[in-house]
């Protein structure tokens, strides 16, 4: 049974189940339980079960087959993001670990797009902030801000700082689906909009203090509704 002792029932689901995974008890390509089933047995509410399917299918780690049912996926070989997730929970890795790696690694690689971005990747990184500006639905926003920092990783032109935020990308996915939620249920939704405006701002200006202080206050706040 898991004890729904916070709003964060359903986060607890998801530790259940790359749980389940690290000891090989549910394996690659196995049908999950319904939401009905795994509700019952967990003794949480369908809504949360529901939602932690949602997450854990942002991340890549499980996917619905129409007409079938959800399951774990079976192409992690083909998919080079997906083992870290686990990787991170078979390490121990805390939130505070999690946030304070995204917060080191945000401020200098935003350091450093501003000074090397090209402008192709300009043009790119301007198609993906209009994209967030008009998209409808937490689902798509989340994608599209998980691209968005993406498209700055990659501008910084330092391969291992890449293949280490590549590595991190699934457990930041999930920290950015939650921590919309939670930003939005305390803060007015223009905030994020005016946090992402000014980070997006600097790069293309090639200003690297203000992308670097403008990624700060970014990581500050998300960590504030972490602590």
């Amino acid at each position: 049974m898991i004890r729904a002792d916070s709003n964060k029932t359903y986060y607890k689901v998801m530790e259940y189940l790359v749980e389940e995974i690290r000891l090989n008890r549910i394996k690659r390509g196995d049908k999950l339980p319904t939401e009905r089933e795994l509700a019952e047995a967990l003794e949480v509410s369908r809504a949360a079960i529901r939602e932690s399917y949602k997450i854990l299918s942002i991340v890549g780690l499980i996917e619905n087959r129409p007409g079938s049912g959800t399951y774990i996926k079976d192409e992690f070989d083909e998919w080079p993001e997906g083992p870290m997730a686990i990787v991170i929970k078979l390490t121990d890795a805390t939130t505070d670990d999690v946030l304070e790696f995204r917060k080191m690694i945000e401020v200098e690689i935003s350091t450093l797009a501003a000074e090397r971005i090209t402008e192709a990747e300009i043009e790119k990184l301007k198609e993906c902030y209009g994209e967030m500006l008009n998209a409808e639905g937490e689902v798509e926003k989340s994608k599209l801000d998980k691209r968005f920092h993406y498209l700055i990783a990659k501008a910084s032109k330092n391969s291992i700082i890449l293949n280490a935020y590549n590595a991190m990308a699934p457990m930041i996915q999930l920290f950015t689906y939650n921590i919309r939620h939670t930003v939005l249920e305390n803060e007015s939704k223009d905030i994020l909009e005016t946090l992402h405006r000014d980070i997006y701002e600097a790069i293309i200006s090639r200003d690297r203090e203000k992308a670097r202080n403008s990624m700060k206050i970014h990581m500050d706040m998300i960590n504030k509704y972490y602590q």
